[in-house]
């Protein structure tokens, strides 16, 4: 069911959770600049006392506020964050936006390309493992490939996972940083973690809430998976 709903390009983009970087980050950009701009104005407000013309006036002045007191340098430097950086970020994250909705139909093609030429879609399941994620952390999960069936599968996630639940504290921080600097977060191969794993199967961490990943591995040359959250959605059994 599932292999048929992403047989499509346009199937492909509705069922997946690709990762949108640069889309973020025009979004968060543009906030910024907004929040800054509130700031601005709330502050040219309150000197004010509301009237809008002078608002309108200095908006653009960085020094059209005095402050006093042993705070003021800090104070006139975020005055000219708030004035000067909206004019700054709000174009760039306009210019991103604008570059994530030019190219994402490309980027998509691409994407289901790879996916269609060397991808598949796994089942994913914990295996009792937690990696630092940034200040996060992550569940690892073993992500299943085609060739290999069920039982195969479940007996080599239950076969590490009790090898995890055996570990004392060190040996299981060992463990969780050798995980983590062999990449696991990004994706590997599972004998990377567990040495005689099945061929094709995948360690990485968890992906979305869906039981299934859209698994692509690296091409030549290239070093990292590409890992895609199935939504779930995609996954619920259609009713005709």
């Amino acid at each position: 069911m599932i292999q048929q709903q992403v047989s499509t390009p346009q199937s492909f983009a509705r069922a997946v959770s690709a990762t949108r970087t640069v889309m973020i980050a025009g979004i968060v950009l543009i906030l910024i600049g907004l929040g800054c701009i509130g700031m601005n104005l709330f502050q040219l407000g309150t000197a004010s006392d509301w009237e809008w013309s002078l608002m309108t006036r200095f908006f653009f002045d960085a020094d059209a506020i005095e402050f006093s007191g042993r705070r003021s340098g800090r104070s006139e430097m975020w005055r000219y964050i708030y004035v000067w950086a909206p004019v700054a970020v709000i174009p760039v994250g306009i210019g991103l936006l604008i570059y994530h909705f030019a190219t994402n139909g490309k980027s998509s093609a691409g994407l289901f390309a790879d996916f269609q030429s060397r991808g598949w879609i796994g089942r994913q399941q914990q295996v009792g493992l937690q990696v630092k994620n940034g200040n996060a952390t992550a569940q690892v999960v073993f992500i299943s490939h085609p060739s290999i069936s069920d039982e195969v599968f479940d007996g080599a996630v239950q076969h590490y996972g009790s090898f995890i639940s055996g570990l004392d504290k060190k040996g299981l921080k060992d463990v969780q940083i050798a995980a983590a600097k062999s990449g696991v977060l990004t994706g590997v191969p599972a004998e990377t973690l567990m040495p005689g794993a099945p061929a094709g199967l995948t360690a990485a961490i968890l992906k979305g809430k869906s039981p299934f990943v859209a698994v692509i591995p690296p091409n030549t040359g290239a070093k990292k998976f590409r890992l895609l959250a199935i939504k779930e959605a995609a996954v619920t059994p259609q009713l005709g």
